[in-house]
């Protein structure tokens, strides 16, 4: 007679699940392996793409060239070409590098022809990320600054810029093709000149780039090429003119104090009608004067007229001055 097996405790016993809910199951892991293998296809394309965009498209040839936005008129190509070149990577360096851009941004803060940094932006050129887009503001040269034998570039501010000029290069540099005097020279201050970038400062130079400035528009401005600072708060001599302007004839045009400043002088506005003038009288601001004529006070006075200009040895003609205007020969 067989022994009867005895069932163990620990036995399992496996259910059988309806046919539907097999089906179902069945069903459900196919569609996870189905979805599965799609994850892994897409995710091998997503990082072949990548790799394609970052070696091929991302990773250019050749160095962005530099387009510098909003480039004022002024600026010529040199000085264009120079802060371009300042800026442009030497390598490679793919278009997702913000890093770079960052970098660019530095350079551009520390360059003394910046004002103020917009903005710096790759862009599409011919192709992804060629070109590097540079929007700032420039400092605008205004005038020249003599200091012994060398001429510094200046802009309104007093800021000193890097180009160092000769003599012989004023003419060229302050007069623009279109024959119009575009920069002026400062003479006499008494501060050597700083770094590039650095303000300048001194009141003598603030005094005279004041005088730059006020001169722009007026109708005889072009022949206004200089301001003499020499004489600054009357240190060499308190009863000379504080400022001279110095015209492209040679000529001087004895202003005074600084615009500003408290003297006896007539007021900065009567200089000028002064000077209105004499250019409508005369043709010139200097009203023909070889040597100087001074505006300081309530008459012009010059040291002798011009018989070219048809006026009378010691008398300033017509409405230049009042009609008490006389020469002063003792000058």
């Amino acid at each position: 007679m067989a022994r009867a097996k005895k069932s163990s405790p620990y036995t399992i016993k496996m259910k059988r699940f309806p046919p539907e809910w097999s089906a179902a199951l069945r069903g459900a892991a196919t569609r996870a392996t189905v979805t599965l293998l799609i994850a892994v296809v897409l995710s091998a394309g997503v990082f072949g793409m990548k790799r394609y965009v970052e070696r091929e498209v991302a990773l250019p040839k050749a160095p962005p060239i530099v387009l510098l936005k909003n480039r004022p008129v002024w600026m010529t190509d040199f000085l264009a070409g120079q802060i371009a070149a300042s800026v442009r990577p030497a390598g490679l360096h793919s278009t997702f590098d913000h890093q770079m851009l960052v970098d660019r941004v530095a350079m551009l803060k520390t360059n003394p022809w910046i004002r103020n940094v917009r903005q710096v932006r790759r862009v599409y050129g011919k192709t992804p990320g060629d070109t590097l887009e540079i929007d700032c503001d420039y400092r605008a040269p205004i005038a020249l600054v003599r200091w012994q034998k060398d001429y510094w570039l200046v802009d309104i501010d007093g800021v000193k810029l890097p180009e160092r000029f000769s003599a012989a290069d004023v003419p060229k540099i302050a007069i623009g093709r279109d024959g119009h005097t575009n920069i002026r020279v400062v003479d006499g201050v008494v501060r050597p000149p700083p770094q590039p970038g650095k303000p300048w400062g001194g009141d003598d130079l603030i005094a005279g780039l004041d005088m730059i400035r006020r001169l722009y528009g007026l109708p005889y401005a072009d022949e206004i090429v200089k301001v003499d600072v020499a004489n600054f708060g009357g240190r060499n001599d308190y009863r000379e003119a504080q400022l001279v302007l110095g015209t492209k004839y040679g000529s001087e045009i004895r202003w005074g104090a600084p615009i500003g400043a408290r003297s006896f002088e007539v007021s900065p506005k009567q200089k000028f009608d002064y000077l209105r003038q004499v250019y409508e009288e005369f043709g010139r601001c200097d009203a023909g004067q070889k040597k100087w004529i001074d505006i300081r006070y309530d008459k012009i006075t010059y040291p002798a007229a011009d018989a070219a200009f048809g006026t009378a040895a010691g008398t300033v003609a017509g409405s230049a001055a009042p009609a008490a205007a006389r020469a002063d020969v003792s000058r």
